[in-house]
């Protein structure tokens, strides 16, 4: 990377000229050296690490990630690192390095908004291409850092510690959204004479509907309802049944579709006294209106079993180029875009099984996918703002290579914008592709506890204690052929 070295492409002499070919060749082979952080990406990672999780091999994760958890791009490593680990059953590396991603993300946060680092990232960034920025996690992704590091304390019987990781993991959504508020204010006022429809770019409007197309249902990247869920599943461990209805009520404003979202409100709903919430869940809710309040009627005297169940693995972005228009260079250029260029699977609910008794399917909370496609387009304008730039200072650049007569300048110059236009395409691959809970009441004792697939089978299976009043929480992540799990029973 070079820094703190503007580059003239306005060469009005032969040696300015020809200082601009020096300067160009040597940014080409710095490029080369330094760019290969990411190179791996995602095809290194489907060899090192995604591929060993579908056939349920162990990836040697400490050598993949741990040497790379800090630096520049540190806290996708360090979150990789924490969710492999977490996999294989290894809570403390797994807690470790979730709380390098946390610190990393902290010490951007505190850093200046215009800093010698950050000034040479960007125009780093203009020069070779958006990899050369330091890897900034968009709030879906630091949201579930917090989520996995609350399943890390629970696994440890950590109560205290669960509980203050899904107050921060609330934080993180809460100020998401106070941002995307502000954000949305500046664009009406920045917009408020343009007309309706014209806030994206109109031609990126097919890889914009592409991305709405997986969003879906999704209207905003930084809330995703499986967190709030969690939350309220240790709230209400914690004996917090007013802190659990509050999530638990977030959670279903974001999927309001989801029948143990509709039980377990109504329930404490009615526990806590709140009529008029009831009434209108009644409303809204009729298949769900019978549950009886928290520890009356059928729940008296049961224990409760909340199963997390984990489909698949987040999408991958893949590159786009796309011809746009250069007013400024007065051409057309080309630009590299991230994009998911493939629809991904739906979720699959699974059969759950109490002693051979079927108690329910798991129903979906959360699609990280549409998440992911959501925060891309919310990105893009941003991203497309970088890659104009760079295509108008490539495109000068080119033309005045050509008009300085050296031939291996401008080869220089061509090799280096054709090498050097790549998207970034980071992201935490390893997150699961959907998130599915299911919220029963059964009878207390040590039972088999299955989860059966639609063509029938057994996923996983095994012997869970389930204790009168209290929570046990099964989390089974399936990735292909592979199937891991955790069973946490409340203390």
């Amino acid at each position: 990377m070079v820094k703190g070295c503007p580059i003239s492409v306005n060469a009005q002499s032969a040696a300015s000229r020809y200082r601009v070919g020096v300067v160009l060749a040597l940014t080409l082979t710095l490029f080369g050296a330094g760019c290969g952080t990411f190179s791996h990406y995602p095809a290194g990672m489907e060899r090192t690490t995604l591929e060993p999780l579908r056939t349920g091999r162990r990836p040697d994760y400490e050598r993949i990630f741990g040497a790379r958890t800090t630096g520049r791009d540190g806290p996708l490593f360090a979150m990789e690192m924490g969710r492999v680990a977490q996999l294989e059953g290894d809570l403390g590396p797994s807690r470790t390095a979730f709380e390098q991603a946390i610190a990393a993300w902290e010490a951007q946060e505190d850093q200046a908004v215009i800093s010698a680092s950050g000034a040479g990232a960007q125009v780093s960034a203009v020069l070779v291409n958006d990899k050369a920025i330091p890897y900034r996690a968009p709030s879906y992704e630091r949201t579930l850092v917090h989520h996995y590091q609350t399943l890390n304390y629970l696994a440890t019987n950590d109560l205290i510690g669960a509980g203050v990781e899904v107050r921060r993991a609330n934080q993180v959504q809460e100020a998401a959204r106070e941002r995307h508020e502000r954000e949305i204010d500046r664009a009406r006022s920045d917009t408020s004479n343009m007309p309706a429809g014209t806030e994206r770019d109109p031609h990126l409007l097919p890889v914009y509907a592409g991305l709405d197309e997986m969003a879906g249902g999704v209207k905003v990247s930084f809330q995703n309802a499986a967190t709030f869920y969690l939350s309220g599943v240790v709230w209400e461990m914690l004996g917090e049944r007013n802190d659990a209805y509050i999530d638990y009520k977030r959670a279903l404003e974001i999927f309001p579709d989801n029948l143990y979202l509709q039980q377990d409100l109504m329930r404490l709903g009615k526990r806590l006294g709140l009529r008029e919430d009831v009434d209108d869940f009644k409303r809204r809710f009729p298949q769900a209106q019978d549950t009886p309040a928290d520890g009356t009627g059928a729940l008296a005297g049961k224990a409760r079993l909340v199963v997390l169940y984990e489909e698949g693995l987040a999408p991958a972005k893949s590159e786009m180029s796309v011809a746009y228009p250069l007013p400024s260079a007065d051409s057309i250029g080309v630009v590299a875009l991230p994009v998911y260029a493939a629809a991904f699977p739906g979720p699959v609910p699974v059969s759950v099984m109490v002693s051979g008794r079927r108690v329910g399917a798991t129903a979906p909370i959360c699609s990280v996918g549409a998440l992911a496609a959501r925060a891309l387009a919310e990105r893009m304008p941003g991203i497309l703002t970088r890659q104009v730039a760079r295509a108008v200072a490539k495109g000068v650049g080119a033309k005045a290579a050509k008009d300085s007569g050296e031939e291996w300048v401008e080869l220089g110059v061509v090799l280096y914008n054709l090498f050097s236009e790549q998207a970034d395409l980071r992201s935490w691959l390893t997150l699961p592709a959907h998130i599915h809970v299911l919220s029963a009441w059964v009878e207390p004792g040590c039972r088999r506890v299955a989860l059966r697939a639609p063509v029938g089978g057994d996923l996983w299976g095994g012997e869970v204690t389930l204790k009168a009043g209290t929570t046990t929480l099964v989390i089974v992540t399936r990735i292909d052929l592979a199937v891991y799990s955790h069973v946490i029973v409340s203390p």
